[in-house]
């Protein structure tokens, strides 16, 4: 799939390389918020704790053995931001590379507990980028990112005691991503842009767990943002 991306992109590339586009001729500063939402894949404990979700169960286990019903959950969901920064490659008409660093905090909670139960799945890539603009009178674009990946997890439960009481996770590695997007200029000031944008996200991480070592977790996410360019 990724090489499928990595092919339509460089086709990009080549169907424009005549192409100038005048939003790849300047520097840009990007700063975008917006609502993403995960898809958990792989991983011994990651899929453990989503089996116990989808069942509608604590993630907290008694002396007996059973967990309590706390209601059914939604898949992890919430807000998403970008910092991005790009610079024009002067030899590829529409061609720009820059830095990408995405923050994403998701999470859910159970129809019957509410509060007293959560899982929280926050992630963060910091990448190189290239973001590319064919079409020199069109502001359509596409962009593709590959670097390092951390992921931060937490499971909110209540212990028999009625006690508040979390297990943490953390994990680092690397993710890719592809997205397409159009640029708006509603401004007086051209260099001033509205960015509309969709964007799928690939991780890949390790994880550190108590009773498995080394677990291997795989995860994906879609994101849709709208940002300011400068």
């Amino acid at each position: 799939m990724n090489s499928f991306k990595a092919i339509c992109l460089l086709s990009f590339i080549s169907l424009g390389s005549q192409a100038q586009n005048t939003l790849s001729r300047q520097t840009q500063l990007e700063f975008a918020l917006g609502f993403s939402s995960a898809s958990l894949q792989i991983g011994k404990e990651l899929m453990r704790a989503k089996e116990l979700r989808m069942q509608g169960l604590s993630y907290y286990q008694n002396q007996n053995g059973t967990r309590r019903n706390v209601g059914s959950y939604a898949a992890p969901s919430g807000l998403t931001m970008k910092i991005g920064f790009y610079k024009p490659i002067k030899k590829i008409n529409g061609l720009m590379a820059g830095l990408m660093v995405r923050n994403t905090l998701a999470g859910t909670q159970p129809s019957i507990a509410g509060y007293e139960e959560g899982y929280f799945f926050n992630f963060i890539s910091a990448s190189l980028a290239l973001k590319y603009y064919p079409f020199s009178k069109n502001n359509f674009y596409v962009n593709g990112e590959f670097g390092l990946a951390s992921v931060f997890t937490k499971n909110r439960f209540l212990t028999d005691a009625g006690q508040q009481n979390y297990f943490h996770q953390f994990g680092i590695g690397w993710a890719s991503g592809m997205s397409a997007g159009y640029s708006l200029s509603p401004f007086k000031n051209k260099s001033r842009v509205v960015d509309l944008q969709v964007h799928y996200q690939f991780s890949n991480t390790r994880v550190e767990v108590n009773g498995i070592g080394d677990d291997q977790w795989q995860f994906s996410s879609l994101h849709t943002t709208v940002g300011i360019l400068f």
